[in-house]
């Protein structure tokens, strides 16, 4: 059987918005249409300034529309593991956020008419072996420590063709999927309606540049001069704010069968450490990413092509692991924004005079993490004060 190339989220009829043709003028020019920029564009609405976005491609195309469809709260790595990265407090602060930001989501999906496109099944970090059992054990004291959900699974209550004696689970009951295209097409839908203006194709040639008491960000066509511009893109960070170039692109592999005709997981999944990562789509089909590792060094690359040997492998977990022969019908790959510290980024653009603003690099879990970060950068730029803002790092780490 042949497939699509084509993210699965992305493989529906779109008409898209004409781009950018000469001079566009604007309170804020945002350039980046996925979870981030968008919903930065929604916070700078609210506080009555004129928006105006840009993407390169189509709203949601990006990491936002390539991901796995994942709704989940947290940082990439597991809660006790970001104690000893950053200390308990700051840990803390990080999952109270996301987990705030989750239920904020929830509110304007269902606000805009989108809150069909969200599923809270639950989701479960798998340990597959003895040794990361006991890795998710200590996760679990963590957040109970700290008060927070979650709740231990033995390896022989598993979802039928994961459950093994050596294995554990996690469950997170605020934890889902999400349709990704459709929920942020709607909320840009919902911004257009209210006077944002957003145009697509309009790749943004180099970073946004001071012009005179403001800055002017330059497409292939056109211009938008604004009094302040926000960059919101993932992988693609470094390109447009040279300062960030510790968060560095990679692509992350996707695939998706044809629909089961039955119900194989009953909710998302996490294993190993989250290399792994697979749900049931609401139509039955199963959308899996993973072995990011196994790609090694040619991971690291700004170009959203997808790795044979990786693609393999995911066929073989897909037998394997969850015992499914249904034909793959799309494989595809994202590319998104990894630091070493692991932290998005976000703030001001050094040398730009709090002018250039800047948010990504959320390692791989952007979805809720980057509703953070709008956030954060928002409230800098309206009033110059976050009671968020420390919460990730500068765009110059």
């Amino acid at each position: 059987m042949t497939h699509s190339s084509v993210p699965l989220w992305l493989d529906e009829p779109y008409r898209p918005r004409p781009p950018l043709e000469g001079e566009a003028q604007a309170d804020v020019c945002v350039i980046g249409a996925g979870v981030g920029g968008l919903a930065t564009a929604r916070r700078l609405l609210d506080a009555g300034l004129s928006v105006t976005v840009l993407d390169g491609h189509e709203v949601a195309s990006g990491a936002s529309g390539r991901n796995g469809g994942f709704f989940i709260a947290g940082a990439a790595p597991m809660y006790h593991d970001t104690r000893g990265l950053w200390g308990r407090e700051h840990a803390a602060a990080i999952h109270q956020a996301t987990l705030t930001a989750q239920r904020e989501m929830l509110e304007v999906a269902e606000d805009v008419g989108a809150r069909h496109h969200f599923r809270l099944d639950g989701l479960l970090r798998l340990a597959v072996d003895a040794i990361e059992a006991d890795d998710v054990r200590l996760n679990a004291a963590a957040l109970a420590e700290d008060g927070f959900p979650g709740q231990l699974v033995a390896g022989g209550d598993l979802p039928g063709p994961l459950a093994r004696p050596e294995r554990a689970g996690l469950f997170f009951p605020h934890d889902g999927s999400v349709h990704p295209v459709r929920w942020l097409r709607v909320l840009a839908d919902a911004l257009e309606s209210r006077g944002t203006r957003i145009f697509e194709h309009s790749p943004v040639v180099g970073p946004p540049a001071a012009d005179g008491d403001g800055v002017r960000v330059r497409t292939a066509a056109g211009v938008v001069r604004c009094d302040r511009a926000v960059v919101a893109v993932d992988g693609d960070l470094a390109a447009l704010v040279p300062s960030a170039r510790s968060v560095r692109p990679r692509r992350l592999n996707m695939v998706a069968t044809a629909p089961l005709g039955r119900m194989v997981l009953p909710f998302p999944v996490y294993a190993r450490h989250g290399h792994e990562y697979v749900h049931q789509t609401a139509d039955g089909r199963i959308a899996l990413g993973g072995f990011s590792d196994l790609d090694g060094v040619s991971s690291w690359t700004a170009r959203a092509e997808v790795s044979a040997p990786v693609q393999g492998r995911l066929d073989r977990w897909l037998h394997d692991e969850l015992r499914v022969g249904a034909p793959v019908t799309h494989r595809w790959a994202g590319v998104v924004g990894f630091a070493d510290d692991p932290l998005p980024r976000c703030g001001p653009v050094p040398g730009t005079a709090g002018r250039v603003w800047a948010l990504g690099g959320y390692n791989g879990t952007g979805h809720v993490q980057a509703w953070v970060a709008s956030r954060v950068v928002a409230d800098l730029v309206v009033t110059g004060e976050s009671p968020l803002a420390g919460l990730y790092a500068t765009v110059d780490a």
